[in-house]
């Protein structure tokens, strides 16, 4: 009996073959991304609205030149469907607006390729093509499962024969929100000024460790870390408290000049750091409410130019508390917090 190790011969591809492969080379798509500089204002100064929505918000906002803007990838996914994961905000509500992607291939795109019903074939030696999405991202719309869908086509056109099509599906939808709405210990931050607002008289402490700010550095308040056992920290009845003491000669240094500040003293939280997509929540009702980035009340704010709301007591003997809330990304999840400005003096370490 003879063995023969000859492969057999393959017969001719069938045209379901053929047309499955130049599918496949049609679809050889290396990245989608949209980027800074065909997403941007006049002169790239800054975002359009919707490149804008495209990056999570960040407190201190981040300028726009810094390299985190210069390019939002869309992630690729299985059989032609291309996700770009929008960071969830509630208050997004773009009705209508375009965004120009760059769609990169593998290689050259090659011959007699074409974008949607275009009679001009794309550039056969180009490694990559931009195309306009025209869409809304409204966020009613984004948190569903379906998201924003839109589509783009690419054909391949002989003479001759029928052109053979691959339909790319594009879906916006939102990215899974965070929960995260903790100021960190060292995060409550005011940036030092000359005059007005948060001067370097009203940041100069005393007292033993005591340094003197120069203008445009940044201070921090206190973090009041809580008690053994406590559970509620952050709570409506047991707010997370930052504080900016008083300072005495005789004891450690607090954030405050000597003897405390008074109702002319202004100041705000400029520099403080949210986590990622958080924001400041403040009430509309007449109170204690007030908003530390801006140093301003929701309703009945100061208008005088140099002035916030946010600033020692008529006796600079008196502790002068203000609250307000941090809600995470999420929309929903939220801790209470409270700054304290003239408290106490620090108090010297225990020796031994």
């Amino acid at each position: 009996m003879i063995f023969s190790c000859t492969k057999p011969t393959e017969g001719p591809k069938t045209e379901e073959d053929a047309k499955g492969d130049i599918q496949k080379a049609i679809a050889n798509i290396k990245s989608i991304a949209f980027t800074k500089d065909k997403n941007s204002a006049t002169g790239n100064t800054s975002a359009t609205e919707a490149y804008a929505a495209l990056f999570i918000k960040k407190t201190p906002a981040l300028a726009y030149t810094d390299k985190s803007y210069d390019k939002f990838e869309a992630r690729i996914e299985a059989d032609g469907v291309i996700k770009v994961f929008v960071p969830f905000d509630k208050t997004l509500n773009i009705t209508a607006a375009t965004l120009k992607a760059t769609i990169t291939f593998n290689g050259k795109i090659g011959p007699n390729i074409y974008l949607g019903d275009s009679t001009t074939p794309l550039d056969s030696n180009a490694a990559s093509f931009d195309h306009d999405i025209t869409t809304e991202l409204i966020h009613s719309k984004l948190i569903k499962a379906e998201g924003i869908s839109h589509s783009f086509k690419l054909s391949r056109k002989e003479k001759d024969s029928n052109p053979i099509e691959k339909v790319f599906k594009i879906v916006f939808v939102h990215d899974k929100p965070s929960a995260d709405c903790t100021i960190g210990p060292d995060d409550f931050k005011f940036t030092v000024n000359a005059s007005n607002i948060n001067t370097v008289t009203n940041l100069t402490p005393v007292g033993t460790g005591a340094v003197t700010p120069t203008s445009n550095s940044t201070i921090k308040a206190h973090y009041v870390a809580p008690t053994a056992n406590v559970t509620d920290y952050g709570s409506s009845t047991n707010p997370i408290e930052f504080q900016l003491r008083k300072s005495e000669s005789s004891k450690p240094a607090g954030e405050l000049k000597e003897g405390g500040v008074g109702n002319t003293d202004y100041f705000k939280a400029d520099a403080l750091i949210l986590p990622d997509g958080a924001f400041i929540e403040v009430s509309t009702t007449a109170g204690d409410d007030i908003n530390p980035i801006t140093g301003m009340k929701k309703t009945g704010a100061t208008t005088t130019a140099n002035q916030t709301d946010l600033k020692g007591g008529a006796n600079t003997s008196t502790a002068q508390g203000y609250t307000f809330r941090v809600v995470a990304q999420d929309g929903e999840t939220k801790k209470y917090y409270k700054l304290t400005i003239n408290a106490d003096a620090p108090t010297a370490a225990p020796t031994g």
